[in-house]
């Protein structure tokens, strides 16, 4: 299905939600149904610190800030263009005194102290690298940043109780879940998703912590039976953010 949010190549240089605008002509990857989904999805009560690794646009960060009135929230980016632009969308918008961008190499991170919330919309692809724009091969696919490396880091700076949220290919849900125990994090909640109900799941939402857990499982649907055909559940999840809802 299209990707109503840009997940292909927006003609338009920004994209308005109900409390903040992300402008993207000058990132790789645009505003996406995925990285929406798991803003809206993750769990971000009773954090006082967070982190937004890979923020491209800002947007996870900005959703995470307007979510938790409170929380002090980090967002990393390696790309020079999508680092200064998601600082101007951070700067615009009314969580500026909250939210921290750091134009780095995550992987390269040192915490002073843990985190109790991290969000990821981690590269989905192995493999080398051949697409023409190598800022959004670089975006998407593993050799920028592999499962093992971001769960190492994740491990490295998360909280005792802390929560870590990703959104997968359904395909690559068992070697993360093989990388994730390596580091002793177990997924806690899942969510599949099905970008259309005749459709089986292609995404899945995770929420991982430390140590053996009870998942709790459910599944959303983003279109019953074509475009802007929305699901009342992905609505709900989605209220407070989308100008259409």
């Amino acid at each position: 299905m299209a990707d109503h949010f840009g997940q292909r190549p927006m003609p338009d240089p920004h994209f308005r939600f109900k409390q903040f605008t992300i402008r993207q002509d000058r990132c790789a990857l645009k505003v996406g149904t995925d990285g929406v989904l798991l803003g809206a999805w993750a769990d971000y009560s009773g954090a006082a610190r967070i982190l937004d690794i890979g923020t491209g646009t800002g947007l996870l960060a900005l959703i995470a800030a307007q979510r938790n009135a409170y929380a002090r929230i980090d967002a990393v980016e390696i790309d020079d263009a999508a680092a200064e632009q998601a600082t101007e969308n951070v700067a615009a918008s009314r969580w500026a005194d909250r939210i921290r961008v750091h134009r780095m190499d995550a992987r390269r991170m040192q915490a002073s102290e843990p985190y109790d919330v991290i969000i990821c919309n981690p590269p989905f692809y192995p493999g080398e690298m051949g697409s023409l724009d190598e800022r959004v091969e670089l975006a998407k696919h593993a050799a920028g940043l592999a499962f093992h490396e971001l769960l190492e880091l994740v491990d490295r700076v998360l909280a005792p109780a802390g929560r870590l949220n990703v959104i997968l290919p359904r395909n690559r849900v068992l070697d993360f879940d093989g990388d994730a125990g390596q580091v002793g994090l177990s997924p806690s909640r899942r969510c599949d998703v099905r970008y259309l109900a005749s459709r089986p799941p292609k995404r899945v939402l995770m929420e991982l912590k430390r140590g053996e857990q009870a998942t709790t499982s459910e599944e959303i649907t983003v279109e019953k039976s074509g475009p802007f055909d929305y699901s009342p559940e992905y609505r709900a999840l989605l209220a407070d953010l989308m100008l259409k809802f």
